[in-house]
């Protein structure tokens, strides 16, 4: 059964002034542009959104309760003030895209709801979905990649693939 790798990163956490460039819809990853940061920042509805350590520990403990709920596997989580990567697996045909549009509206009704905070957009419209290719990838991202997040990391007490 496949694995995918989800990134969902904090509104307006990756603008057009980062020094490694940004993704814009349909056009793929660009260069910095300052100008564009500008822009933007007018035309934002809401402030940016920090994953401060209380939100993480929501994003962290949601995403393994509804996993759960859901008979999904959450391997790992990893998290820093911008993003929280998500590996998850699931038996049943489900599409990957209704998987993570789930889990995200999931997301966004406990943090307002823990948070008093509603009418709020946590996230960007889309996020990253890598496949897992192999259990040496797998091992990669649970053992190297996501401990070099500073957040309120969880890890899965197994770092193997379910099969």
């Amino acid at each position: 059964m496949p694995v995918y790798h989800f990134t969902l990163h904090a509104y307006r956490s990756w603008t057009p002034a980062h020094r490694r460039g940004y993704v814009r819809r349909g056009k793929g990853i660009l260069p910095t542009d300052p100008e564009m940061a500008e822009f933007y920042a007018r035309v934002a509805k809401q402030p940016p959104v920090i994953f401060t350590a209380q939100i993480q520990k929501i994003l962290i403990n949601t995403a393994r309760a509804e996993c759960a709920a859901q008979n999904w596997r959450l391997y790992a989580a990893a998290t820093d003030r911008t993003h929280v990567h998500l590996p998850i697996s699931w038996k049943t045909f489900i599409p990957w895209n209704d998987v993570i549009k789930r889990l995200k509206n999931i997301l966004s009704y406990r943090l307002g709801r823990d948070l008093g905070i509603t009418a709020r957009r946590w996230f960007v419209r889309d996020q990253s979905r890598r496949r897992v290719i192999d259990q040496a990838h797998f091992e990669y991202l649970v053992q190297n990649y996501f401990p070099k997040h500073n957040g309120a990391g969880w890890y899965a007490p197994s770092p193997a693939l379910r099969t």
